[in-house]
């Protein structure tokens, strides 16, 4: 069930963006390069504006479009930009020989995890086309065996399914079409259901839930979040009420938070460009 929200969540915020996009881009070509294009939204909306002498209205619509496509250049490059650095930091950080170590008892061998020199205890896997789990030196003096076991199956499972990107992607578009508060309610949904999903991973792979709360509770016990500029994905750093609810009564199904406010919103918004292009067209 978890893993069919985690889908369906996906699924509509990419759509709903996808289709904004098409349509903003649609538009920005016909502004600029005077493309004629055909059963453009954005476009028909600009035209009955303008027919209904609202011109400043056409300079609103004007900005949102170009504000939103150039917002999402500047966040994704900048995003891109501080991840090089923060893997540059990263190797001047690394503890060569707990890696190592690490790696060949958890990873398989494989270089997937990195453990760095810090006494705060953390755990988040980063990056975008090769996920990496970043473990602290005081994580591993801080958590007993089983319970540091629990937290790198926690975060294989964010590495395995490239969940650093997928959430930087919501949140890209949670910020950048602000007017569709529809899409910040995916983003904070969908980053629970994809906790709920890697600790599930883990208590199947352990075969319990005690190391896994142990752990989280350890961790929680005076933790500052560690501060990353970079997009990532925290062991302690969402829903943390929901998952010890549900590490505590499994077999229960825990309602997600479905904030009615934001849908009504977007909806009217969509609602409003759709009146917009039947208008004209009529």
């Amino acid at each position: 069930m978890w893993e069919n929200r985690s889908k369906l969540i996906f699924g509509s915020c990419m759509l709903i963006a996808s289709l904004m996009f098409f349509q903003m881009g649609m538009y920005t070509m016909h502004v600029l390069a005077g493309w004629d294009v055909k059963y453009n939204v954005i476009q028909f909306c600009h035209t009955a504006i303008r027919s209904l002498g609202v011109t400043w209205a056409g300079y609103i619509l004007n900005g949102i479009v170009f504000h939103t496509l150039l917002l999402t250049v500047w966040i994704a490059a900048k995003q891109l930009y501080l991840s090089r650095a923060f893997y540059k930091r990263l190797l001047f950080c690394r503890h060569e020989e707990l890696t190592r170590q690490i790696c060949e008892q958890h990873g398989g061998g494989h270089p997937s995890i990195t453990v760095v020199r810090s006494p705060a205890p953390m755990a988040f896997a980063a990056g975008f086309w090769k996920p990496q789990i970043v473990l602290s030196t005081g994580l591993l003096e801080l958590l007993d065996p089983s319970e540091l076991e629990a937290v790198i199956h926690h975060e294989t499972f964010h590495r395995k399914h490239g969940d650093p990107l997928k959430i930087f992607l919501l949140s890209l578009l949670a910020s950048v079409m602000w007017y569709l508060p529809i899409l910040k309610s995916f983003h904070q949904n969908y980053k629970i259901v994809r906790e709920i999903l890697a600790d599930n991973y883990a208590i199947d792979k352990l075969g319990g839930s005690a190391d896994l709360g142990g752990a989280l509770l350890k961790l929680l016990k005076g933790q500052t979040p560690a501060n990353l500029s970079i997009s990532h994905v925290s062991f302690t750093d969402t829903s943390i009420n929901f998952r010890i609810r549900k590490l505590l009564e499994p077999q229960s199904e825990l309602p997600l938070k479905w904030p009615f406010t934001p849908a009504m919103i977007s909806v009217q918004a969509m609602l409003a460009l759709c009146s917009m292009f039947i208008v004209v067209m009529h």
